[in-house]
């Protein structure tokens, strides 16, 4: 046999006994150790209950805080911010009144010193309005008539009563002290003319006193 052949019968052999050893490899009992180990790899590992707990309780945490969080927008918009749009809108609205009162400040000032000037016009016009009724009652005695005497000092006394309540305490006394006169004077006119005529003229000359400190 030469070295050719020699070399093909090695490689038939080593062939034939290859099949050999990978059956017995396959035959070989599998210990409890490989078991455990293959076993191990093959089930999962579970993660620990508090760490389960703990991230069943963060999400329901989270979920509840961004529902609250949705809750306080959704108010806002409804609510809250009309009424702050609402507030604005009556802040401008008070700072416009405040500015025009500002305005209208010395207008007002204005205004009641004109209403007591009114109030000494009116009261220096009824004061005067007595006057020419008493100047009227003196003319009358004088030509010696009575009745139109006393129809010009059928509404003095009203006048006067009128004027008292116009005036200051001690302005008001003096026309109080009128009044009595002019009652007086009414009640001479049927009996004593000539002390009528002379009360007339002290209620005339009163009267124009009064009117000089008053109203000049």
């Amino acid at each position: 046999m030469n070295e050719e052949e020699t070399q093909a019968s090695d490689e038939l052999e080593i062939t034939i006994e290859a099949p050999d050893v990978e059956a017995a490899e396959a035959e070989k009992p599998v210990t409890e150790t490989d078991q455990e180990i293959t076993e191990a790899d093959e089930v999962p590992v579970e993660p620990d209950k508090p760490k389960r707990r703990l991230r069943r309780l963060l999400f329901w945490t989270l979920s509840v805080t961004g529902v609250f969080a949705l809750g306080l927008v959704a108010m806002w918009l409804v609510r809250v911010g009309p009424l702050s749009t609402e507030f604005e809108k009556a802040r401008s609205e008070v700072e416009s009144l405040e500015s025009e009162l500002e305005d209208l400040r010395p207008l007002q000032a204005e205004n009641a010193q004109l209403i007591d000037e009114l109030a000494m016009g009116e009261s220096q016009l009824q004061l005067l309005d007595v006057l020419v009724n008493v100047t009227s009652a003196q003319l009358a005695l004088a030509q010696e008539d009575e009745i139109a005497a006393k129809a010009a000092l059928a509404g003095t006394k009203v006048s006067l009563v009128e004027l008292e309540e116009k005036l200051s305490a001690e302005d008001a006394e003096t026309v109080r002290g009128m009044i009595d006169r002019l009652e007086l004077v009414q009640g001479e006119l049927d009996t004593d003319e000539f002390a009528a005529s002379r009360d007339l003229e002290i209620l005339a000359n009163n009267l124009l006193s009064l009117e000089r400190s008053l109203f000049r």
